[in-house]
């Protein structure tokens, strides 16, 4: 979660169970107690993400991950605004309203993140079997 060290609050998150096995994946390359250590650094940096994602071909960028999430959830599902800040760790209302209002959401989040990770899984398949390179743009001619 993005904010400065001792700062912000906790983050629960409720993973799906492909990100449960991403980590599993990941445990191999634990370094000085990181999950997704960097080279240079302590943690992978976006640049090195997106570094990799572009020499994979993928036109997505690590950027983007929350807005997709949350244009996904504003078109396919049913969830307040409260609840679809809460999953891309938005705070909503005033200081006071959260004073009072100190949940998490986290059990309304597990079905979201389960779907969003069935949507992904399927949107893999269905790109694997259609790949971006199957849909050229038709040539334009001028008339």
């Amino acid at each position: 979660m993005k904010g400065r060290l001792g700062e912000t609050q906790d983050f629960r998150v409720p993973l799906s169970d492909e990100a449960l096995r991403v980590i599993e994946r990941a445990k191999e390359n634990i370094k000085d107690g990181y999950l997704f250590p960097g080279k240079r650094q302590p943690t992978i940096s976006l640049d090195s993400m997106a570094a990799i994602m572009r020499k994979r071909g993928l036109k997505a960028r690590p950027h983007g991950f929350r807005t997709s999430l949350k244009t996904w959830m504003s078109e396919t599902q049913q969830v307040s605004r409260e609840v679809s800040e809460m999953v891309i760790s938005h705070q909503t209302g005033s200081r006071i309203e959260r004073a009072y209002n100190r949940t998490d959401y986290l059990e309304q989040r597990r079905p979201l993140m389960k779907s969003w990770g069935e949507f992904l899984l399927l949107s893999k398949l269905d790109m694997i079997k259609h790949p971006p390179s199957a849909f050229k743009s038709p040539k334009r001619y001028s008339q």
